[in-house]
């Protein structure tokens, strides 16, 4: 994944993490005004109920009527009558009936807010929110009222919801752990990842220098006034090819490096891409030869030409015939075909190897991925040749894709526009 799409995805992650908080928060002030505003419809509920209990109630009614404005002797035989207990048990009965079992306190209060039984309203306003009910019902008379106060209120809240809400808090927390932890691991990931860049670019380099030192004095080993002693030329032969297929892979290495960081810029011209073939057909025939095996091309598309950088398409397909070989399984029997597709031309190389099982496809591209071969290890690579010729195909607006059957060989088709989009 590149760097600058590797942020939008961290910063995508954040805003999707930071909208689920925000999400989460507002989901549990709405619980919590929900839930009161049940509750207030419920006390009023029950008050209203319980008024309409005492209206029925002919001697509870006249025993508070006359109660109302009277000295404390007649308040305490209102209580001594039992009309106190029976208020309360008609409130309890309501308030359980909605589900309400907290306690609470009860009073009557006048308009003046002095209060008839049990305490003043200043004392009743401090232990909690009140709800009152009008009495004028029940003793024909204005400015009296029923007031229900309740100091444990939030324990309703709490039963209803703090399950709830506690689990959220746990959940958002975690949330927000975890975002800061895989940030962290992000971050380090990024640091690794360009040190690794860092030290595979810095060796590659080093690998250059000692390269081109053998591959010179390879050649000169070769040529003709040395060619006295056999064995030397073997052995020289042997250094050449063997040099060859390290420098390859240090140039893919390089190339994948520069493109990875988007500093290579691609030298597009207008090339045949049947000498472009040829070209890499002519860099694999001395180890199509070692193999013993066969390579047949077959041109049909009526546009050969394309717009593209000559080394690395070269290179490209040189990486899938230097595969076709590597995974011939004997003798390597390979068909390298052209045809019209479109608006593009198509390119495949199909070979009768070993194939490899559909559930490794999906990973062919990806970068040092390489097929599991068991405890076979004698399969050269640095799994760099395929994740190359992706980024390579991409970088021309173009498309490869891989059709494989086990045992029984692989295609792979490269797509190319055949003029630039």
């Amino acid at each position: 994944m590149k760097y600058w799409l590797r942020k939008y995805v961290v910063v995508f992650t954040l805003i999707l993490v930071l909208g689920l908080l925000f999400i989460q928060v507002r989901w549990i002030i709405y619980s919590i005004n929900f839930q009161e505003k049940v509750f207030h419809n419920s006390i009023n509920l029950a008050l209203n109920q319980t008024i309409a209990n005492l209206t029925k109630n002919k001697k509870m009614c006249n025993i508070m009527k006359q109660s109302v404005g009277c000295d404390t002797t007649l308040n305490q035989q209102m209580l001594a009558s039992g009309i106190w207990d029976q208020l309360h048990e008609s409130i309890d009965n309501e308030l359980k009936s909605y589900g309400i079992g907290l306690e609470y306190d009860l009073y009557i209060i006048t308009n003046e807010k002095d209060t008839i039984l049990r305490g003043s309203l200043d004392k009743v306003i401090k232990k909690g929110v009140c709800y009152t009910q009008s009495l004028r019902q029940v003793i024909q008379e204005a400015g009296y009222d029923l007031v229900v106060s309740f100091p444990s209120r939030t324990k309703f809240f709490f039963d209803r919801v703090g399950l709830m809400f506690l689990s959220s808090v746990a959940l958002i927390l975690m949330i927000i752990g975890s975002v800061f932890y895989l940030l962290k691991l992000y971050k380090e990931e990024l640091i690794l990842a360009e040190h690794t860049k860092e030290l595979i670019n810095n060796v590659s380099h080093e690998f250059k220098t000692p390269i081109s030192s053998i591959s010179l004095a390879s050649n000169m080993i070769r040529k003709e006034r040395y060619n006295t002693n056999e064995k030397l030329q073997e052995y020289a032969t042997l250094i050449f090819k063997e040099n060859k297929k390290l420098q390859r892979q240090v140039e893919s290495l390089l190339h994948l490096a520069a493109i990875e960081r988007n500093e290579f810029e691609y030298e597009k011209e207008k090339i045949d891409i049947n000498i472009i073939i040829e070209d890499a057909i002519s860099t694999i025939e001395m180890l199509l030869f070692e193999k013993g095996g066969t390579l047949k091309t077959s041109f049909k598309a009526t546009v050969n030409e394309v717009f593209a950088d000559k080394l690395h398409l070269t290179n490209t397909i040189v990486n899938l015939l230097s595969n076709a070989i590597k995974y011939s399984g004997g003798e390597p029997d390979i068909l390298v075909s052209t045809a019209d597709a479109g608006e593009n031309i198509s390119i495949s190389v199909a070979d009768k190897g070993i194939g490899i099982q559909s559930k490794y496809l999906k990973y062919i591209f990806d970068k040092y991925y390489r097929v599991p071969t068991g405890d076979i290890h004698n399969i050269k690579g640095f799994g760099i040749g395929l994740s190359y010729v992706k980024k390579v195909i991409s970088a021309h607006k173009g498309e490869v894709k891989v059709e494989s059957i086990s045992g029984e060989g692989s295609i792979f088709t490269i797509l190319l526009p055949v003029q630039e989009s």
